[in-house]
């Protein structure tokens, strides 16, 4: 049995994995781009490490102010930085006034002459370049140009100092067997870690109002035309098959809407079909048990009557002994018409169900037949419509032959109703051989409907020992059968 709580509709279903296929795509993206940021620090050291100075320049014009220099500060920015940024090298790193004097230094090998030796022209190209920017105000001013030289296994970066008023000096950085601290995977881990952490609370959040949001506004149109599909399937399943599912799209849900009309039309059809069949069935069958009995006792009445006419005259006695015998075959005909009535009255099974109809039945038969006849029930079970039709008319046709060729005073039913139903009727007439059990067209009309059913007919019968007619049905598979 399918569970209605609300959470397990489509559409809450649809919104969870939403939700939870955004958030393990955008987690996914996102160790990507750490794991790329990481491969880049790796492969572009240098430059990591030209945009830790550029910050420090940045940082560094705080201890200018105005003609003024804090030196010790600047010294000690100067020798903390590469500790708060995570850089070891050899080398040093030295703030290059504007007129090219050494204000303040840190590292191996401090530069203390006014000029520092041993740089290559190009970087005191860019020392020039660095000093001689013009001072632009805060919100027009372009990013610190920083610039970069790499010579002989060392690398060289200048970036320029500014404050609020003007360039103040030149930050210059000289780095040997650079090692960035976020190289180093153990302790780069943590902080990926911490920022996974921060970024998924995010990522969950918002994931969860998107998932909401597409559960709501997108899966509700989907989730009624599913609903369209199942209320017509479910009248379909009440035999009610003038309902066709109304969906127009062109999608795979409308595609199947129009492949179920055309199933449920043919299944219309089928059925059509199938009662045109049945009656003709019942038709001919008719037919037949009119010509066997009906037709040939009326044969006899009329002989009986015309003899008992011409012998009216001449010998009375035996004329009313014809009569008679004709009056007699008159009321048998009339016994079986009553009983071909009562097979063909299709209320019958109409509000009631199997055992009910059987008793109704029984009763009335029996007292058309004048046959003692009983019916004893056990078990309770559901079974389908066509199930219990079967076994209704298979009793029928089993009392129907009692009456005209058993001969039997007494008849006795019996249904048994579990995971199986079994219904038998024995008889306790003068039987038939074994070898005839299968040339009767009423034994040949109660395997079929059995065998529709997936079900079996068992007849024993011996000369003098009656007749016993049983039906077995499995009700499961006579529900698939019939589905």
């Amino acid at each position: 049995m399918a569970k209605s709580g609300r959470f397990h509709r489509l559409q809450w279903k649809l919104t969870f994995f939403y939700i939870l296929t955004t958030i393990i795509v955008m987690v996914l993206l996102e160790f990507v781009a750490v794991l790329g940021f990481y491969v880049f620090q790796n492969y572009n050291t240098n430059k990591v490490l030209a945009m830790q100075v550029g910050t420090v320049a940045l940082n560094a014009a705080e201890h200018f102010s105005g003609p003024f220099t804090n030196k010790e500060n600047l010294d000690r920015a100067l020798k903390e930085w590469p500790l708060e940024m995570g850089a070891e090298f050899q080398g040093y790193s030295a703030v290059i006034g504007p007129d090219g004097e050494v204000i303040a230094a840190a590292g191996d090998s401090l530069p203390m002459e006014p000029d520092i030796p041993g740089l290559p022209a190009e970087v005191k190209s860019d020392i020039r370049d660095a000093l001689a920017l013009k001072y632009q105000p805060a919100e027009v001013m372009e990013p610190v140009k920083t610039y970069m030289h790499e010579e002989k296994g060392a690398v060289y970066i200048v970036s320029p100092i500014a404050n609020q008023i003007a360039v103040r000096g030149a930050l210059v950085v000289k780095a040997e067997h650079v090692r960035l601290a976020s190289q180093s995977f153990g302790q780069f881990l943590p902080k990926a870690f911490s920022f996974f952490g921060i970024s998924l609370v995010g990522f969950f959040v918002g994931a969860t109002i998107v998932g909401i949001a597409f559960g709501i506004v997108t899966s509700r149109s989907l989730v009624r035309r599913i609903r369209k599909i199942l209320t017509s399937a479910n009248r379909w399943s009440e035999g009610d098959f003038t309902v066709y599912v109304k969906d127009s799209s062109g999608d795979e849900l409308g595609q199947l809407a129009r492949r179920l009309n055309q199933m449920a039309g043919q299944l219309k059809e089928l059925l059509r079909t199938r009662s045109d069949l049945a009656t003709m069935e019942e038709r001919n069958r008719l037919a037949r048990e009119l010509h066997d009995s009906i037709k040939q006792q009326m044969f006899a009445v009329s002989i009986w009557v015309s003899t008992g006419k011409s012998l009216a005259l001449q010998d009375a006695e035996a004329a009313r002994s014809h009569l008679a015998e004709a009056e007699q075959l008159i009321g048998h005909m009339q016994r079986e018409l009553n009983a071909l009535i009562l097979e063909l009255r299709p209320i019958a099974m109409e509000g009631k169900n199997l055992p009910g109809a059987l008793e109704e039945y029984v009763q009335a038969w029996q007292a058309h037949s004048g046959i003692k006849a009983s019916l004893e029930v056990s078990g309770e079970a559901r079974m389908s419509p066509a199930t219990e039709e079967a076994l209704f008319r298979i009793a029928q046709e089993a009392l129907s032959n009692a009456a005209r060729h058993s001969g039997a005073g007494s008849v006795k039913l019996r249904l048994e109703c579990g995971e199986s139903a079994m219904l038998a009727i024995r008889d306790d007439g003068i039987g038939f051989e074994a070898g005839a059990a299968g040339r009767g067209v009423g034994l040949s009309s109660m395997r079929e409907r059995m065998q529709a059913l997936g079900g079996r007919l068992e007849v024993q019968s011996e000369k003098g020992k009656g007749t016993v007619i049983t039906a077995r049905v499995d009700l499961e598979t006579g529900r698939e059968r019939i589905s």
